[in-house]
């Protein structure tokens, strides 16, 4: 009798564990990306409540222009980074998350690549999204898109700082292999 409940006390131990060790492999495949989209989306409402006009400042071969914009016109200026939804799910088929603890720039990085050869659909190629160790919060969001406009191809990198400023770098890759800096764009609200 005592060997019996042993047995079945052994059984039951060793099921609950393979029963675990299931749901955690589980919970380990579904994989959940920081919802970007949502977040960038949140930015603009934020700088859409504050007091201030938005200060823009354009570089051209090495030429800058500075001018005062309405808050409203930001979002239009930015909207190539709002055409493919990052969200929690929507891209986990096409890309791979993989994160460190940079301790340069204070910050666990959560980095986003192709998991091989992208759609034409998908011009979003990477990004990255960096979260203040001490606080949690988003300091800093990066993503690179590419897009062709007729026979030329141009890399768009957006560099986004939380509450303070976004930047448009854009890039024409030259047929050659060459890479030509083409325009800087800044908007700037955190004074």
């Amino acid at each position: 009798m005592l060997y019996s409940l042993i047995t079945f006390f052994l059984y039951a131990c060793n099921n609950q564990r393979k029963q675990a060790e299931q749901a955690s492999s589980t919970m380990d495949s579904t994989v959940a990306f920081f919802p970007v989209t949502s977040f960038l989306k949140g930015q603009l409402m934020a700088l859409d409540s504050l007091p201030i006009t938005v200060l823009r400042i354009v570089t051209i071969k090495g030429k800058s222009d500075s001018f005062w914009i309405k808050k409203e016109n930001v979002l239009p200026l930015l909207q190539d980074f709002f055409t493919q939804e990052i969200n929690t799910t929507n891209l986990t088929a096409f890309f791979k998350e993989s994160k460190f603890n940079d301790e340069g720039v204070d910050a666990i990085t959560f980095t986003y690549e192709p998991k091989s050869s992208l759609p034409d659909s998908i011009s979003l190629k990477h990004w990255d999204v960096y979260v203040k160790l001490q606080t949690g919060k988003v300091k800093r969001v990066y993503m690179v898109r590419q897009v062709k406009q007729g026979a030329e191809l141009f890399t768009l990198q957006l560099t986004w700082v939380t509450d303070k400023w976004a930047k448009i770098v854009t890039i024409l890759k030259k047929p050659s292999g060459e890479s030509e800096l083409i325009k800087v764009e800044q908007f700037v609200w955190g004074f």
